[in-house]
């Protein structure tokens, strides 16, 4: 059977990134320095040759899409300059457009005027829907209650059910879409499946579930990745790994303290510093801020040492700089709570907090942000099929 090549896929994937993949010649050096390749896992030649003869179903389902952390190896020792670890961030943003149902994904990731248009239309609802039930500015000090009657707790609250409910059905559709494309997907060095009925092998999910979570938890590739380079020029303060660790510790720190919030304390009330979801989310909500304004000063400066931090997109930016906002406005708010300062613009800085938050939430199945959920996914199916395969 004759394959059939889509000289239209590299155009296409070049929106999601830039690189050369037609300088690539596959001498296989890119697999050679890997620090990731190991196996049958070839990083990152598979994926550029399925790229080249126009496999688009295959690049979307290739799992090595999601174990590559972008190192940079890769294309620091390419010899053609093909910018094959651009071409694998590229071929993740394209593999999250592959698997969207609502399309928004490629919508932001497309050109500025389509992200911004986005952004701009999500932004405007929730604030119209924020105030249009909103009383008089407070007078005075702005303290949480004051602005809870601003903007009224209810309002926020049932906003809020909406949106995790609307992201949930959304992750939902889009991993059962992963699923499917990844599970028909060829697994390299696996024999062929066996139709035979069989139940569900729940004690190997457990153990891919199982490394699955320490991969995440322990940011073992990550790790791998500084532990290949004969002498890393950067700090252990702005290792990416740490940095990594910061802004998805603050993430999970903030998200528990605000789940604690909602079942234990009465809304609007006022808490010492030291109540634990308020520690809790000041010491998360420092390790985030850190977490991402060392990645935007890294994005700024663009070290060549770090190739990661070399191409930024316009969706690269856009979350980045939305959640620092997010944390940032949060401290504001903190401040005027217990010094007892602001007044209008304290409301304004509220609003345009609960926005914001509210905005990234719903935007997550469609950003980087996905990956939260994206790579554990990818990652636990991997291993799941990988198991699978070994026990046959």
């Amino acid at each position: 059977m004759a394959m059939r090549l889509d000289a239209s896929v590299l155009p296409e994937m070049k929106r999601y990134g830039a690189f050369d993949i037609n300088a690539c010649f596959n001498c296989g050096n890119c697999t050679a320095v890997c620090p990731l390749s190991e196996g049958n896992v070839a990083f990152p030649r598979r994926v550029i040759r399925y790229a080249q003869l126009g496999q688009r179903d295959h690049i979307a389902a290739s799992r090595e899409v999601w174990l590559c952390y972008y190192c940079g190896e890769c294309s620091d020792t390419c010899p053609r300059q093909a910018e094959p670890g651009a071409f694998m961030a590229a071929a993740r943003r394209y593999a999250t457009a592959s698997f969207d149902p609502l399309t928004v994904a490629r919508k932001l990731y497309g050109s500025a005027t389509s992200a911004f248009a986005v952004l701009g239309i999500v932004f405007a609802a929730l604030l119209a829907i924020f105030l249009s039930s909103s009383a008089a500015l407070p007078a005075g000090h702005a303290d949480t209650a004051k602005l809870l009657k601003f903007v009224p707790y209810e309002t926020i609250h049932w906003t809020g059910l909406g949106v995790i409910v609307a992201v949930v059905v959304v992750i939902a559709i889009t991993l059962v879409n992963m699923a499917w494309m990844v599970s028909r997907a060829p697994l390299p060095g696996a024999p062929p499946v066996d139709s035979k009925p069989r139940r569900f092998p729940l004690s190997t999910a457990l153990t891919a579930l199982w490394t699955a979570i320490v991969e995440i938890v322990g940011q073992r590739r990550y790790r791998d990745c500084d532990k290949e380079k004969p002498a890393p020029p950067e700090a252990l303060p702005v290792r990416r790994w740490l940095v990594h660790y910061a802004i998805m510790g603050g993430m999970v720190g903030l998200a528990v303290a605000t789940v604690y919030d909602y079942f234990f304390k009465t809304p609007g009330s006022q808490v010492a510093l030291y109540y634990p979801s308020r520690l809790l989310g000041t010491v998360a909500g420092a390790a985030f801020v850190y977490g991402l304004s060392v990645v935007i000063i890294q994005r700024l400066r663009k070290p060549e040492s770090i190739k990661y931090y070399a191409q930024s997109l316009l969706s690269d930016w856009v979350l980045v700089v939305l959640l620092w906002a997010i944390g940032a406005t949060g401290f504001i708010l903190e401040l005027a709570e217990y010094a007892a300062i602001g007044r209008t613009w304290v409301a304004v800085i509220f609003v345009v907090h609960i926005t914001f938050a509210m905005e990234l939430i719903l935007l997550t199945p469609f950003t980087k942000l996905g990956h939260l959920i994206y790579r554990p996914a990818a990652l636990w199916f991997n291993e799941f099929r990988r198991l699978r395969a070994e026990e046959r």
